[in-house]
C-alpha cells in the first residue's frame, strides 16, 4: 500500500512538473524532492506528530532539498520547490471545509477551515525557513570569503 502511495506521489510530482515545463532531464530531481517530502510528512503523522508540524517539517525538507539542488544543478530554486510542495497542499481539507459550510455544519466547517490554514501557513513558512537560513549561510560564507582577500 506504501508502494502505492509513492507511486501517485511520484507521479503527482511529475505532472506539476509537466505542467510548469519543467526541463525533462529535471523531472526526476522534481519527483525526488515531491516524495521525500511527503515521506517526511507521512512518518511524522505516523510517529504521532500533527499534520500541522508534519507539514512544516516537510516543508523545510522541500526547501533544503531544492536551494542544494538549485546550486548543483545551476536552475531557480522554485523548480524544484512548487512541485516539492503540491503533495504536502491540504486539498482534502479544503474541500471537506467547504462542504461543511454549504451543508450547514459552521462549527465543523470553520474547525476545519482553521487547520487547513494553520497547515498552509506550515508549508509557506517551513519552506521560508529554509530559504532564509541557506541565504545567512551563503552571505556568511561570501563576507568571510570578502574578508579573507582584503586581508590578503
Amino acid at each position: 500500500m506504501l508502494a502505492l502511495k509513492i507511486m501517485a506521489v511520484l507521479l503527482i510530482s511529475v505532472s506539476v512538473g509537466i505542467l510548469y515545463r519543467i526541463p525533462r532531464r529535471l523531472l526526476i530531481y522534481v519527483s525526488f524532492v515531491g516524495v521525500v517530502a511527503w515521506l517526511i510528512m507521512y512518518n511524522t503523522m505516523r510517529l504521532g506528530g500533527s499534520g500541522i508540524l508534519a507539514d512544516f517539517l516537510a516543508s523545510v525538507a522541500v526547501g533544503i532539498m531544492s536551494e542544494i539542488l538549485a546550486r548543483v544543478l545551476k536552475k531557480p530554486a522554485t523548480i524544484f520547490i512548487i512541485p516539492g510542495f503540491i503533495p504536502l497542499v491540504p486539498g482534502g481539507d479544503a474541500y471537506m471545509t467547504m462542504l461543511y459550510m454549504v451543508e450547514g455544519h459552521y462549527v465543523d466547517g470553520v474547525a476545519k477551515g482553521m487547520q487547513t490554514i494553520l497547515t498552509a501557513g506550515a508549508i509557506a513558512f517551513g519552506i521560508f525557513v529554509s530559504s532564509t537560513i541557506f541565504q545567512l549561510i551563503k552571505n556568511y560564507n561570501l563576507e568571510s570569503r570578502w574578508q579573507d582577500v582584503r586581508k590578503s
